[in-house]
C-alpha cells in the first residue's frame, strides 16, 4: 500500500473528520451559554468578557502540539483525548458556581479539547486530498459551520428552556464526548508514499510547497511566514470586528426602537442568514482555491469583505442590509478554508498539522485585537455615528490585509520568474 495510488477509503476518513468538526466546533454556542449564565449570575457579565479570547488562545496553542503529535502518530488517539477533554469541560460547566470555575472548565479544559481535535481532524483531510486541498478544507470547515447552525436552536430553544442551562451543558458534554470519540475511530493518516489515484507529484515532491517541505522551525525562520500570519490576523480581525455585532447593528440601523420586539425577532434571522452565508462561502471557496490558488482566493475574499462593509454602512433598509450581510458572511466563511491549503502550498504538507497550528495563532490574535477595538469604536447607545467608526476601522484593517496579500502575490511571481 505504501507506494500505491488509490482513492479507496479516503472519503470515509474525510467523512469522519467532518463529524469531528461538526461537534467540536460548537464554540459558537458560547454566546448562548454566557447569556444564560449571566441571567443566573448577573454579576458575571463583566467577568466573562475575556472567556472567549482565552479559549481561542489556549485552543490555538494546544493545536500546535496536537498537530506535531498527529503528524508523528496519526490523528486517532489524539482526537479521542480531545473528545474526553472537550466533553468533560462542557459537562463540568454545568456544575459551576464561581466565575473562575467557568474559566477553568470552559476556557482551559474545553479549549484544550478543542485544540486537540480541531487541527488533527482538519489536516487529516488535507493529507488524504493533496490533489484537492481546497475542496477537503471547504467540506470539513463547512461541517464546522453546520454544527452550531444545527445544535444552537436545539440547545437554546429546547434543552435550556426544558432542563435549565446547567443540565443543558451536561447533556452537551456527554453528546460531544460520545460523538467525537466515535468519529475518531475512523480517522487515520495515509501511509508514507501514498498518492491519490491519477495524481502526478510535482518535481519538487508530492508534499513540497513553494518554499519547500519545511519543518516548523524552518517555516518560522522564513519572512513569508510572518507576512502570512500577520495577514491572517488582519483578515480575521476585519470580519470579527463586526460579525459578532450584526444583530445589534441591524437593530439600530433598521429600527427606531432597537429594543422593540420586531428588532429582537430580526436579530434571530440575521444570525441565521449570516451562518448560512458562511456555510456557502466555505463550500464555494474550497473549489475556488483549488482552481486559482490561495493568494488570489484570499484577495477576492478581502475585496468582497470590504465591499460588504461599505454596503452595510449605508444600509438603512432590510433588503440592502441582508445583501451586505450575505456578502460579509460569505467572505468571512472563506478565510478559514483558504488558510490550511495556503499554508500547505507555501511550506509543504509533511508537517502541516503543526505548521498550520502555528499559523492559526494569527486567527487567535484577531480575537484579542478586535475586543479592545470594538470597545473603543462600538457603542450600542451612541447612535449611527459610532457604527460608522466601527465600519471605517474594519475597512482600514481589511485594506492592510489586501496590501499584504498583493505583496505576497507579486513576490511569488518574481520568485517563479527567477
Amino acid at each position: 500500500m505504501a507506494n500505491e495510488s488509490s482513492n479507496k477509503g479516503r472519503a470515509a476518513v474525510l467523512s469522519a473528520a467532518c463529524v469531528t468538526m461538526f461537534f467540536i466546533s460548537n464554540i459558537a454556542l458560547y454566546s448562548v451559554v454566557s447569556k444564560n449564565l449571566c441571567a443566573v449570575y448577573p454579576d458575571w457579565s463583566g467577568a466573562l468578557t475575556w472567556a472567549f479570547p482565552v479559549f481561542q488562545t489556549i485552543m490555538a496553542v494546544t493545536g500546535i502540539f496536537a498537530g506535531r503529535i498527529s503528524d508523528k502518530i496519526g490523528p486517532r488517539n489524539i482526537v479521542i483525548a480531545a473528545a474526553a477533554a472537550y466533553g468533560i469541560g462542557w459537562f463540568m460547566c454545568g456544575t459551576v458556581t464561581e466565575v473562575w470555575q467557568f474559566y477553568l472548565w470552559f476556557s482551559v479544559v474545553a479549549a484544550i479539547g478543542n485544540g486537540l481535535g480541531y487541527n488533527p481532524a482538519l489536516t487529516c483531510g488535507q493529507k488524504w486530498f493533496i490533489d484537492k486541498k481546497g475542496l477537503a478544507s471547504g467540506i470539513t470547515l463547512a461541517a464546522s459551520t453546520a454544527g452550531p447552525a444545527v445544535l444552537s436552536p436545539v440547545f437554546a430553544s429546547f434543552l435550556i428552556p426544558t432542563f435549565g442551562v446547567f443540565t443543558a451543558l451536561k447533556v452537551m458534554g456527554v453528546l460531544f464526548l460520545v460523538t467525537i470519540a466515535a468519529s475518531a475511530l475512523f480517522l487515520k493518516a495515509p501511509e508514507k508514499g501514498w498518492l491519490p489515484e491519477g495524481y502526478v507529484a510535482p518535481a519538487s515532491g508530492a508534499h513540497a510547497g513553494t518554499f519547500g517541505d519545511l519543518t516548523p522551525g524552518e517555516m518560522v525562520r522564513t519572512p513569508r511566514f510572518w507576512v502570512l500570519i500577520a495577514t491572517f490576523a488582519f483578515a480575521a480581525t476585519a470580519g470579527t470586528l463586526l460579525v459578532g455585532k450584526v444583530a445589534s447593528i441591524a437593530a439600530v440601523q433598521l429600527f427606531e426602537d432597537p429594543n422593540s420586539a420586531a428588532a429582537v425577532a430580526l436579530g434571530g434571522v440575521v444570525v441565521t442568514v449570516n451562518t448560512c452565508a458562511n456555510l456557502v462561502g466555505r463550500l464555494t471557496f474550497g473549489h475556488i482555491t483549488d482552481r486559482i490558488g490561495g493568494y488570489k482566493s484570499l484577495l477576492i475574499m478581502l475585496v468582497i469583505t470590504m465591499a460588504a462593509l461599505v454596503i452595510m454602512s449605508m444600509s438603512f433598509s432590510q433588503a440592502m442590509f441582508f445583501v451586505a450581510l450575505a456578502l460579509l458572511g460569505f467572505s468571512f466563511g472563506a478565510l478559514l478554508v483558504i488558510y490550511p491549503p495556503l499554508t500547505g502550498g507555501a511550506f509543504g504538507t509533511s508537517n502541516l498539522g503543526v505548521n498550520y497550528g502555528i499559523m492559526f495563532l494569527g486567527y487567535a490574535a484577531s480575537t484579542w485585537i478586535s475586543q479592545p477595538i470594538t470597545a473603543v469604536l462600538y457603542h450600542a447607545d451612541a447612535g449611527n455615528a459610532a457604527y460608522q467608526q466601527s465600519f471605517y476601522g474594519a475597512i482600514a484593517i481589511a485594506a492592510v490585509a489586501v496590501a499584504l496579500t498583493v505583496y505576497m502575490m507579486v513576490s511569488d511571481s518574481k520568485k517563479k520568474a527567477a
